[in-house]
């Protein structure tokens, strides 16, 4: 594993959507196995840090995919797991932005909500620094942009996300 991914994970280590846990609004429903979930793509270079953490890592169109079986060691917890319900989007002007990512819809009630669910500032800004890190590394951008184009084509079908009031940190990272 790369050290950029190490310091993208430790960035997110501590930050949460909600100053309460997030589980408690829907039951953990992101971290139960369920006909809804489907498991988290891994990051280039992910899975060699977290084989033999008792996770099902299995090859998927776009990289590697994990599923659990609901419980896992926090702090082993892949950075898909970490950013969600957001996701480092890399827009077409090569900036990195924090959004709402439209695959979360059925799972989480804070992308449903998300114009009445503010989400900890804190946790947009870490979302959106780990993804700038990511982009120094060459594989770990490529899957973030193949990600977000991916997210535009959800985008697409999913217009609600639009009219609504986004977490994007806007700024520009110094």
């Amino acid at each position: 594993m790369s050290d950029v991914l190490q310091q993208a994970l430790a960035l997110l280590k501590d930050v949460t959507p909600l100053d309460t846990d997030c589980g408690n609004v829907c039951d953990g429903r992101c971290c139960r196995p369920s006909a809804d979930s489907v498991g988290m793509l891994l990051l280039p270079g992910e899975e060699n840090l977290l084989s033999g953490e008792g996770f099902t890592i299995t090859p998927a169109d776009g990289g590697d995919l994990l599923t659990c079986n609901g419980n896992c060691r926090r702090e082993m917890r892949p950075f898909a797991c970490r950013v969600f319900p957001l996701f480092p989007y890399v827009g077409e002007d090569g900036l990195v932005r924090a959004v709402y990512d439209p695959r979360s819809f059925r799972l989480c009630p804070l992308t449903r909500n998300c114009a009445h669910v503010r989400l900890k500032p804190d946790f947009v800004r870490a979302v959106r620094k780990a993804g700038t890190l990511l982009m120094s590394d060459p594989a770990c951008a490529a899957f973030l942009r193949a990600q977000s184009r991916e997210i535009d084509e959800l985008s697409r079908l999913l217009p609600f996300l639009e009219n609504e009031r986004p977490p994007i940190a806007r700024r520009k990272l110094r």
